[in-house]
């Protein structure tokens, strides 16, 4: 059995909300002094992956402690990944596993652009399936902390541990895998099958009608079925873009294209959607794609501002970068550096410019 103890901050969702009577609490000083915590994000379905983050003492996460075979190696991979943390009450307890997850050596920094705005990073990633949040009720396990129930019994002074100890492998581990397997049906956190499209698709009844209008714009996870409902029988470019919106801000990038696309399909003027879109295939490395959208869209930019046009150039020398064609990516930081106004994008192009070059030479080595 490879498994890992991580202590993070005490939250109920991990969603990205700081919510309910608790303030982030342990994880680190950073936690305490902003009352924040990256770790928020621990169990937010992302495109059906859970991503997760533990604030460690070092740059590296030593994946060769959970096996010598790993020493060599980048990443470990089927890995039981046992989420704690300290209860304002009970102490240090389990609220959450991922199984078979990959464990990463370095931190991962997952790709961001305007669209989304949630800049993370990550050592560990599994399936939203394999991820199990349990409600707060169901926290009952207690981990040790080494300081008090000595050496190989819990947590030491760092935020993970892998339970190398003897008593370790012989009293604890089975134990928790007892527990696992008794809580695995009791998970709150969001499941892909959410986010598909409910059967049988029937007309919302006047009822239905009525809690619809009620409903916040921003609770995303309840307007989707309905939007989902009424694209099924007025198929316009509008309900077509409330279900891509919905998918959009629930994060289910990879869902929301299609609906996108559709969007396009029905009403090919709206340029709105064709700008989002170019950053969806970006967010989702679709990289020509967005390439192929964005050069299209500025065939058509003749009346748009420079900044527009500067956009446009920045986003396609991204897609021809991340695409594995740096080059051609230098050809448009070029014209950035050549047609540009903006002094701050110039300067950064420049910046820019040096590390692709950098990124160039060494794949030619």
């Amino acid at each position: 059995m490879r498994i890992l103890f991580c202590n993070i901050t005490y939250l109920k969702y991990y969603d990205g909300r700081v919510a309910g009577e608790y303030k982030p609490k342990s994880g680190g000083r950073w936690v305490q002094e902003n009352e924040d915590a990256h770790e928020k994000w621990n169990f937010l379905n992302m495109d059906g992956c859970c991503y997760g983050f533990v604030q460690g003492n070092s740059d590296q996460m030593h994946i060769e402690k959970l096996d010598k075979v790993y020493s060599h190696q980048e990443e470990a991979d089927n890995i039981t990944v046992i989420w704690c943390a300290s209860h304002p009450i009970r102490g240090t307890v389990i609220v959450g596993w991922y199984e078979h997850a990959t464990v990463y050596r370095q931190l991962q920094d997952m790709i961001t652009t305007p669209i989304t705005g949630l800049e993370r990073c990550y050592w560990f990633k599994t399936k939203a399936e394999d991820a199990y949040l349990l409600p707060e009720d169901e926290r009952t396990f207690e981990i040790g902390r080494a300081s008090k129930t000595g050496a190989g019994t819990g947590f030491g002074q760092q935020n993970y541990w892998f339970a190398e100890s003897k008593y370790a492998r012989e009293k604890i581990i089975p134990a928790v895998m007892e527990f696992i397997e008794n809580n695995r049906s009791k998970r709150i956190n969001v499941l892909t099958e959410r986010f598909m499209q409910p059967e049988p698709l029937k007309p919302l009844t006047k009822e239905e009608n009525r809690r619809l209008k009620e409903i916040d714009d921003d609770n995303f996870m309840e307007l989707l079925p309905f939007a989902y409902r009424i694209y099924a029988f007025d198929q316009s470019a509008d309900n077509a873009y409330n279900i891509a919106c919905c998918l959009h801000n629930l994060f289910q990038h990879r869902m929301a294209i299609p609906w996108y696309e559709k969007t396009i399909e029905l009403d090919p003027n709206d340029k709105q959607v064709k700008e989002t879109l170019v950053y969806m295939y970006q967010q989702c490395e679709e990289y020509d794609k967005s390439k192929v959208l964005a050069l299209r869209l500025l065939e058509d930019s003749a009346d748009e501002s420079d900044e527009y046009r500067d956009e446009l150039y920045s986003v396609i020398a991204d897609d021809c970068c991340l695409g594995g064609d740096p080059d051609e990516g230098i050809k448009w930081l070029d014209k950035i550096l050549k047609e540009s106004n903006d002094k701050e994008l110039i300067e950064y192009t420049k910046n820019t410019k040096k590390l692709w070059l950098t990124l160039r030479d060494s794949l030619i080595k």
